[in-house]
């Protein structure tokens, strides 16, 4: 911010200084109106004072509506910034033909106004995985979100009249195409933001924002993916290969081919979260901090992962709507298997077959195996049994080994430990 001060005084005393030496030189308003638009100098000048407006009038907006930003939001910010300017200069290339400072002007704008909708998206998430907020915040985001969708409204229909004016393929094909894409992002962001609020007044219970949000979110897709094929059609019909648009058409496709799978595998995981995981005993909240990761509050009843580690049903169920990991270790989410089981039977079963021929040959000056009591072999048949399953539980791992080799490990290990 301090950067953005010294700067802007550098550039309204160099711009003060300028318009003076013209009006000091020519005496009149319009000789000195010419000699500012024909002057190279000048013009890059003023040219700079209006950028500057323009940066200064982005800083207050985020200040009234945001305020001080996060460090997530200053990376998104960041990361989406660089990309986007490698895209508009690529757009700049086809639309060379219309050049002008106003169409520099209109491109600043959009580009400001992009990242503004990108903080908009980080804040919205930000809020949704909060879980107590200021009534000040919920206030500002709703306003924030209505002034973006203003924005959009009046850029859109700015576009759109030119076009309909002119009946030609202009520049404004890509202002109209680029303000629609954001209209019905901040839509969907709104929408989005509504169906938290609605499940926050449920308390967690709205068991169906899950799907709705998915709909909402595939039917977004499917709109954007159709813009950026009618847009890409148009401007090849008239301009050539939009080479900016090549990317954004593949990365809709690929979040909508992934959507679809991760709502498959999501609903596989929640669809009875009550029978596939299991309820946490007193004794292991008491084990634990008993303080919910997600939601960083006390625990009374907790749901346990296979990994082990506790959380509140609710939190889960929101974790795994964007995650399908341990929000700790980050290990996979998986609903238990049926083969698990079975497996860990069968290897039970064969460890004890193994360890029963290894009893009737085995024979030195120490006695027998049978000589064990009858609780130690249930000990460690229990723990062969758990050795087993926990092979299985890794049997996916690319760290681990597989499954069989851990088990006969384990099966050769209890072995040498009950022989002697």
């Amino acid at each position: 911010m301090m950067r953005l001060r010294t700067y802007a005084s550098l550039s309204l005393v160099a711009t003060i200084a300028v318009i003076y030496h013209a009006f000091n030189s020519r005496g009149q308003f319009y000789p000195a109106m010419v000699y500012l638009s024909t002057s190279k100098i000048n013009l890059v000048l003023l040219l700079n004072m209006g950028l500057v407006i323009m940066c200064i009038l982005w800083q207050l907006t985020k200040r009234v509506f945001l305020g001080s930003l996060r460090e997530a939001e200053v990376e998104r910010l960041n990361e989406q910034s660089w990309r986007e300017v490698m895209e508009i200069l690529f757009a700049i290339t086809i639309f060379r033909q219309d050049f002008s400072v106003t169409f520099l002007a209109m491109v600043t704008a959009l580009l400001l106004i992009k990242a503004l909708h990108w903080l908009a998206q980080k804040r919205v998430e930000y809020i949704e995985t909060t879980p107590s907020v200021p009534l000040m915040s919920h206030i500002r985001i709703v306003s924030f979100l209505g002034f973006l969708l203003l924005l959009d409204s009046l850029f859109l229909y700015s576009s759109i009249k030119y076009l309909i004016e002119t009946r030609q393929a202009s520049v404004s094909l890509f202002f109209s195409f680029e303000y629609m894409i954001l209209a019905t992002t901040t839509v969907s962001t709104f929408v989005k933001y509504v169906f938290y609020v609605s499940d926050m007044l449920m308390e967690g219970q709205w068991e169906k924002k899950a799907v709705y949000t998915f709909y909402l979110e595939l039917i977004r897709d499917l709109l954007h993916l159709s813009m950026y094929l009618c847009f890409f059609l148009v401007i090849f019909m008239n301009y050539g290969v939009p080479l900016h648009l090549i990317r954004e058409l593949y990365e809709t496709f690929r979040n909508f081919k992934i959507r679809v799978a991760d709502f498959i595998r999501y609903r596989k995981i929640t669809s009875n979260m009550n029978d596939q995981f299991p309820d946490a005993t007193p004794e292991e909240l008491n084990a634990s901090d008993a303080t919910c990761i997600i939601c960083r509050e006390e625990m009374t009843t907790a749901k346990k992962l296979i990994c082990g580690h506790l959380f509140h049903v609710h939190c889960l169920r929101s974790w795994l709507e964007r995650q399908h990991t341990c929000p700790t270790c980050r290990a996979p989410v998986e609903p238990p298997d049926n083969g698990a089981s079975s497996a860990g039977g069968q290897h039970g079963s064969q460890s004890d077959t193994r360890r029963q021929g290894t009893g009737t040959t085995s024979s030195g000056p120490q006695g027998s195996v049978g000589s064990v009591p009858d609780d130690n072999l249930g000990e460690h048949q229990a723990r062969l049994q758990a050795a087993a399953a926990a092979a299985s539980v890794y049997e996916k791992s690319f760290v681990y080994p597989s499954a069989n080799s851990l088990v006969w490990y384990a099966v050769l290990c209890y072995e040498n430990i009950f022989i002697c």
